[in-house]
């Protein structure tokens, strides 16, 4: 689930930002510090039931926008807690969109001006699912899992070599070759495709109905790309896998594993990663951002896509665990 404050004229005030989150989240440097020009500053904090990623985008002076990924670290049946423990955090962003003259947004819909139960209800509805809502489960344990998903790696590459016509020999150039097959494959879901609301102990995600679909999708909340066709998400799923390949061939001592971290924030948890040397990758969410850059084409924004895009992906990746 997503909330976001977005400024009407003005951009935030930095420092009262920082006045009304502070007692909340606690110093947060990156809060305080403003970033580069077309980049953003990126924070989490948990809790005992939240977990949250908070983007704040700049702004000429202040800040420009700011946005909040809500996470429940348990599940949504007994949302008591999580309620309890995310209501100190909602009160802050409610208090300084009114502030600001901004708008609380919440998944698309301005709640700057509902009360807070009713948005406690909208982020975190307390055992009874919203109209047009479906509970989602996720089956078998992460071991089960990553068996499975690797278990279909031979058939992805099988697929990948036939419809590409690429030689997929774990090459850099393979890569810059087989992404650019991609990107003219690539299509979104057509516009009013019906989707359904899912809500699973990691969030709440967009799933197409009537659609085939990925093993992958909703498998974690940040994992539902559905703006893509169902042709589009078996390439996305099939050259994630290869790309990653490409690195675990280039980088000795890199493994698939199911992510896990002691401490609670970490994006994998559970997660089929590329682990070993260096920060895991999980191949969906390395693979998505490229993805986007031809959706955003497609939506007629500058950004040009290409097939370097993911040879360049790969010269960073290895780079960095060489």
């Amino acid at each position: 689930m997503e909330l976001g404050i977005i400024p009407d004229r003005t951009e935030l005030s930095r420092a009262a930002t920082v006045a009304l989150l502070s007692p909340v989240l606690g110093y947060q440097p990156d809060l305080r510090e403003r970033v580069a020009e077309g980049d953003y500053a990126e924070l989490t904090w948990t809790g005992d039931r939240v977990s949250t990623q908070w983007f704040i985008h700049p702004g000429r002076t202040g800040i420009g926008e700011l946005v909040v990924s809500v996470f429940d670290r348990h599940s949504i049946d007994d949302a008591a807690a999580f309620r309890a423990e995310l209501a100190p955090i909602v009160s802050a962003l409610r208090e300084l969109a009114r502030t600001a003259d901004a708008r609380l947004v919440v998944e698309e819909g301005d709640f700057t001006d509902a009360p807070l139960d009713v948005i406690l209800d909208h982020v975190a509805p307390d055992g009874v699912l919203p109209p047009g809502m479906v509970r989602g489960t996720v089956t078998g344990t992460p071991e089960e899992f990553l068996h499975r998903y690797l278990a279909a790696g031979d058939g992805r590459l099988r697929w990948l070599r036939d419809e590409s016509g690429v030689d997929l020999d774990l090459s850099r150039d393979s890569l810059a070759a087989v992404w650019d097959w991609a990107l003219g494959s690539l299509q979104p879901r057509p516009v009013g495709a019906p989707i359904e609301k899912v809500a699973t102990g990691s969030g709440f995600f967009p799933r197409p109905t009537n659609a085939v679909l990925p093993m992958w999708y909703g498998r974690h909340a940040s994992m539902a790309p559905s703006g893509w066709s169902d042709d589009s998400l078996r390439i996305i799923d099939a050259v994630a896998f290869y790309a990653l390949e490409c690195v675990r061939h280039a980088v000795p001592g890199t493994a698939w594993r199911v992510g896990h971290e002691a401490e609670w924030g970490y994006r994998y948890e559970g997660l089929p990663v590329l682990g070993g040397r260096g920060a895991d990758l999980e191949p969906v969410h390395e693979l998505i951002p490229l993805a986007g850059r031809l959706y955003k084409q497609l939506r007629g924004d500058p950004v040009v896509a290409a097939g370097a895009d993911l040879s360049g992906w790969y010269d960073a990746a290895v780079g960095a665990r060489g």
